[in-house]
């Protein structure tokens, strides 16, 4: 047990680059975590990281143990998901990432319905705009919201919805800047612009049976989609955000959604967990419960939907 324990840290300090974030994550001291990885290297007589004052990478030795050492866990869980799971009982950590804004709205409230009905079910959660690498981050499962294509092998996707992209302004800017009518006039608008590793400044937009694309410009970019939104509130400029951000800013008036005839091609939400042979009894659990709760908070909100609500 000392040395799975003992693999598991380096494991850990592996995936993360760091002894005090792989701390973190065991919820022991640093200096645990560092004595655990050299008395693992002393048993293998081989130096398997490399470590600076602030970052520590694998050798080329530590690649290979990494690699074994994964699927070894990997191959453990399975088992004792195999046994827990035949005694029916929903219990353990569900490490889950997902995108800051949809994972507060939707997700923080999926999780404390779902431990009410199981308690002995922890959570631990990420919210950053970019979906991780889920078996090298460790993660059980991350809520994807468009953007890349779902090829992957190693990973099962199950879908719980899908949004549209809005295209909103405040009363205030409209009436310094005017109001535009078709996608081309947000050309000489200053737009505030979602920036990420996949997304761009070009909007695209469906009209008919085709498509208009737009390359916009303005003078605030960010990775988050709150910022904009209060940005857009204070009336720096036009935002284009899911629709689920801004709804309720539309129906109090804050904001006006513009462009309804050209709605964005439609976005969609899936459920993401490595391929296993056995899925875990709490992962598997939880995922058929998003699926029914979001299929379900679809009928719900359709009443004071604004145009393209989401998760449909």
């Amino acid at each position: 047990m000392d040395k799975l324990a003992t693999i598991r840290t380096f494991c850990s300090v592996a995936r993360s680059g760091s002894f005090s974030l792989a701390s973190r994550e065991l919820d022991v001291s640093t200096a645990m975590v560092s004595k655990s990885v050299k008395q693992l290297e002393e048993d293998l007589g081989v130096r398997l990281l490399n470590r600076s004052t602030r970052h520590c990478s694998l050798t080329e030795a530590g690649v290979e143990y990494f690699n074994r050492c994964q699927q070894l866990l990997a191959d453990l869980d399975d088992a004792d998901s195999s046994i827990r799971n035949l005694t029916g009982e929903v219990r353990g950590t569900l490490k889950i990432s997902a995108p800051a804004t949809l994972g507060t709205l939707y997700l923080v409230p999926a999780l404390l319905a779902f431990k009410e009905r199981y308690p002995k079910v922890a959570f631990n959660l990420r919210l950053a705009p970019q979906m991780p690498d889920l078996l090298e981050g460790g993660f059980d499962l991350a809520i994807h919201a468009g953007g890349t294509r779902l090829d992957d092998s190693e990973v099962v996707a199950r879908r719980l919805g899908s949004f549209r992209l809005a295209i909103c302004a405040a009363p205030a800017y409209l009436e310094r800047h005017g109001t535009p009518r078709q996608p081309q006039d947000l050309e000489r608008h200053n737009c505030l612009i979602f920036h990420n590793e996949t997304a761009t400044d070009t909007w695209v937009f469906r009209h008919g049976e085709g498509e208009v694309a737009v390359k916009v410009a303005g003078d605030l970019h960010s990775n988050q989609g709150a910022a904009l939104r209060y940005a857009s509130i204070k009336a720096l400029g036009v935002v284009r955000l899911p629709d689920y951000l801004v709804r309720d800013d539309v129906a109090k008036g804050r904001l006006v959604e513009l462009l309804a005839d050209y709605r964005s091609p439609p976005r969609a939400v899936f459920a993401i967990y490595p391929h296993r042979r056995l899925t875990p009894a709490k992962l598997g659990t939880f995922v058929d419960f998003l699926v029914e709760r979001f299929q379900r908070e679809q009928e719900l909100d359709a009443a004071d939907a604004i145009p393209g609500r989401a998760l449909r």
